[in-house]
């Protein structure tokens, strides 16, 4: 059976990474190596289609957003999975839904919810002990104070490992370049 390999646009929130340090055994091995993060279009298209087209276009598309502040207010979840929901969400809706416009092939999560609910996955199929261990622990660290100010394109290898392709800077700030 052939693996379809795809890729995603992720928002990286640094300020999380110590927070769900103590998780990450309950991430997916493959997806170890990513930043936390906030997801912005997940799938996105396949590896071999991300050409230099697809990156302009991304850049151009990204330097319109401005970046924004956030916070990490609450623990979440879904029914397999631990969350940290963003306040205020609006922007990151607004953010899938620009990208999901350009691309109408990459429905967020391949279509399968009616609603888009920005989250950081702490934890993926948390037994209810882990779930109750992560809101203990969390809640009494919450909030945290975080920046959007880029968007991450990450793609999956042969090995199934996912890893940063391109990073591109929300509000047109150039990336990668130094000033004379």
């Amino acid at each position: 059976m052939t693996r379809h390999l795809t890729s995603g646009l992720i928002v990286p929130v640094e300020a999380a990474r110590e927070l769900v340090a103590p998780w990450l055994d309950l991430v997916p091995a493959a997806g170890r190596d990513l930043p936390p993060h906030v997801s912005a279009l997940w799938p996105f298209l396949p590896p071999d289609a991300l050409d230099d087209a697809v990156e302009r276009e991304l850049e151009a598309l990204l330097a319109d957003v401005a970046p924004f502040d956030f916070t990490l207010a609450r623990v979440s979840g879904f029914t397999d999975v631990s969350t940290l929901a963003p306040e205020p969400a609006e922007p990151f809706v607004a953010l899938t839904r620009l990208l999901w416009g350009e691309w109408a092939e990459c429905p967020p999560f391949g279509g399968a919810y009616d609603e888009i609910v920005p989250h950081l996955t702490v934890a993926m199929d948390p037994s209810p002990a882990q779930r109750e261990a992560i809101r203990t622990s969390l809640t009494g660290r919450l909030p945290i104070a975080a920046r959007a100010d880029a968007v991450l394109l990450v793609a999956e290898a042969e090995d199934g490992v996912w890893r940063v392709r391109r990073r591109f800077a929300l509000g047109g700030r150039p990336e990668n370049t130094s000033r004379a």
